[in-house]
C-alpha cells in the first residue's frame, strides 16, 4: 500500500521535458492546421465545413500556446523544477483562456460581441479557475 502512494507521488513528479514537447508538438500541428483552413476553406462556398474546421483548429492552437506560455512564465517566476501537476495547471488554464477567446471570437462572427459579453465571459472563467485552483494543492 505504501509503495502505492509513492508511486503515484513520483509519477507526479517527472520532469516536464518530454511533455512539453509533446504539447509543443501538438500546438504546431495545430497551427499548421488552422493555416492549411485560412488558406485552403473558403468560408463563403463552403461554410458548414469552414467554420467548425477554424474554430476547432484555433481552440487547440491556443491552448497548446497559452499552455507552453504559461508554463514558462512558472519556470521564469520560480527558479524550481517544474511538475507534471504544474503541467496540469498550466493545461487547464490555457484551455480556459483559448475557451474565452474562441468564444469571443465566435461572438464576433455572428456579430453579437459585445463589451459586456466579453466581459461576462472572462468573469466566468475567471471564477471557474479560483474554483479549481482551490482544489490545488501547489
Amino acid at each position: 500500500m505504501n509503495d502505492e502512494s509513492n508511486s503515484s507521488k513520483n509519477i507526479l513528479h517527472i520532469p516536464h521535458y518530454r511533455i512539453l514537447a509533446w504539447i509543443f508538438a501538438g500546438t504546431a500541428l495545430a497551427w499548421v492546421s488552422w493555416a492549411l483552413v485560412i488558406m485552403k476553406l473558403d468560408p463563403y462556398s463552403s461554410m458548414q465545413l469552414a467554420l467548425p474546421l477554424f474554430f476547432v483548429s484555433l481552440f487547440v492552437a491556443l491552448s497548446g500556446s497559452f499552455t507552453l506560455l504559461l508554463a514558462f512564465l512558472k519556470k521564469w517566476r520560480s527558479h524550481d523544477p517544474i511538475y507534471i501537476k504544474h503541467i496540469v495547471v498550466s493545461l487547464r488554464q490555457g484551455i480556459l483562456l483559448s475557451l474565452c477567446t474562441t468564444l469571443c471570437s465566435g461572438l464576433l462572427v455572428l456579430g453579437f460581441l459585445r463589451i459586456w459579453n466579453g466581459l461576462l465571459m472572462v468573469v466566468l472563467m475567471m471564477l471557474i479557475e479560483f474554483y479549481l485552483s482551490g482544489k490545488d494543492e501547489l
